[in-house]
């Protein structure tokens, strides 16, 4: 089973403090939303913990005692404008460049082939990436990740900018790899209502520190979120017993 310990992890960009002596610890097979304002560090913190940036203290991956290093680690950052003529099988590929020489083996062939269609992208397999919807692209990306079989997934704002739907099929998409991997996956995201739904676990930053480390059920409280994003809120459980959330006020 992996573990990844974060111990007094603390960081800062030019010259101003961002984290300040973060601990966390995170198990196989769970997915961790991470919460907060912005400007709170929650991408600096998933950068630090894939190697992109500077800090100190210790960030640590094990995997039955063993230590693992960085190359078990995907990090998908947030959705940009894509100018490269590559197809979507040739992006995916590239997620393996850790694993390529200058001949790519049929194995490798035949993991990307796997990967598409065990995310149903076949049809797009021979399109430019940068044609695809949003969604789409979204979803070679996620694919991209999941091709070298990491053992911990990075993800800043996997929703963002996304149409309903393709939330939920991103959404739904990772937690399936999460559980069927047995990996960890930490996303940063704004929507607390999508948090509640997919995490196994929510992490609130709030002035570079952890605020709240905890099941959705004890952390989405207005005792919690009103003081962290400065409103009146109202949370309920709807006829699902999905959480809701109803911004009332700024405070």
């Amino acid at each position: 089973m992996a573990t990844l310990q974060i111990d007094s992890l603390s960081c800062a960009y030019k010259g101003k403090p961002v984290l300040n002596c973060v601990h966390a610890e995170f198990s196989s097979g769970r997915l961790t939303a991470i919460l907060g304002r912005n400007g709170a560090g929650k991408t600096t913190l998933i950068r630090c913990i894939a190697g992109l940036h500077d800090y100190c203290g210790k960030v640590r991956l094990t995997d039955k005692e063993k230590v693992l290093d960085r190359s078990h680690i995907a990090y998908l950052p947030q959705l940009e404008k894509i100018t490269s003529s590559l197809t979507a099988f040739e992006t995916i590929l590239l997620g393996l460049t850790k694993q390529l020489t200058w001949k790519v083996s049929q194995e490798q062939l035949q993991k990307v082939s796997d990967v598409i269609r065990e995310l149903k992208l076949e049809a797009l397999a021979d399109t430019p990436v940068k044609s695809l919807s949003g969604g789409q692209k979204q979803l070679v990306f996620l694919a991209q990740a999941f091709v070298s079989e990491p053992k911990i997934l990075l993800l800043d704002e996997p929703t963002s900018a996304l149409d309903i739907r393709h939330q939920l099929v991103v959404m739904d998409t990772v937690a399936k790899y999460c559980k069927e991997k047995d990996a960890i996956a930490l996303f940063v995201i704004h929507d607390l209502m999508l948090a509640s739904r997919y995490s196994d676990s929510i992490l609130f930053l709030h002035d570079g520190k952890v605020h709240a480390l905890d099941r959705p059920e004890n952390v989405l409280h207005s005792s919690v979120i009103d003081p962290i994003y400065q409103i009146e809120s109202l949370i309920e459980k709807n006829s699902l017993g999905l959480t809701t959330l109803t911004p009332i006020r700024p405070l």
